[in-house]
């Protein structure tokens, strides 16, 4: 599993915090709600970053000048293969040959998708109890927990000021960079 397997497209909704807690609710993680999670060495840490963008190519040729990244282009869907004609693409960035954050392409005419920026995701040790928190220290849900396959449990909120963030919480055998 890479972090950069992330789902990377988000549709984000509007919502309040009395429905954001009605949404955690409805969709828990059965899987989580019976372990307990406990912290990990990484917990609170910046685990994956990603920017979406309305023009990829222009992205990745700014950042592997900018920044000096090797880009691999790989499929939204699976990661470690690259992407189908017509299947939704995802960049990996690399330095030395390390994955270092990613690349997706947003519509920026579907008025319910995030806009073009960085989106970093936070490593939590419960995202639904993160979520909780978020809410009560004046954040709001734009994308309600869900369960990733190869990824784990995520979430993205947004904090007081509006500004995005996403949680995660990996599974066991995630890879630390």
């Amino acid at each position: 599993m890479r972090r950069s397997s992330v789902p990377s497209v988000f549709t984000y909704a509007r919502r309040s915090a009395v429905a954001g807690l009605a949404l955690i609710a409805v969709h828990a993680s059965p899987a989580l709600a019976e372990t307990s999670v406990t912290a990990s060495p990484t917990t609170g840490t910046v685990w994956w970053s990603e920017i979406m963008s309305a023009d990829p190519a222009r992205t990745r040729a700014f950042y592997t000048s900018v920044a000096g990244w090797t880009e691999k282009t790989v499929a939204a869907a699976d990661t470690t293969r690259a992407p189908n004609p017509g299947e939704a693409e995802y960049t990996l960035f690399l330095r030395n040959g390390v994955e270092v954050a990613g690349a997706s392409k947003i519509d920026t005419g579907d008025a319910d998708d995030m806009r073009p920026g960085w989106l970093t995701y936070i490593e939590v040790a419960n995202v639904d109890d993160a979520v909780i928190e978020a809410l009560k220290n004046g954040g709001r849900i734009l994308k309600a927990p869900f369960d990733d396959a190869s990824t784990g449990r995520m979430a993205v909120v947004a904090d007081p000021d509006g500004i995005p963030v996403g949680l995660v919480t990996p599974k066991a055998s995630a890879p630390l960079n």
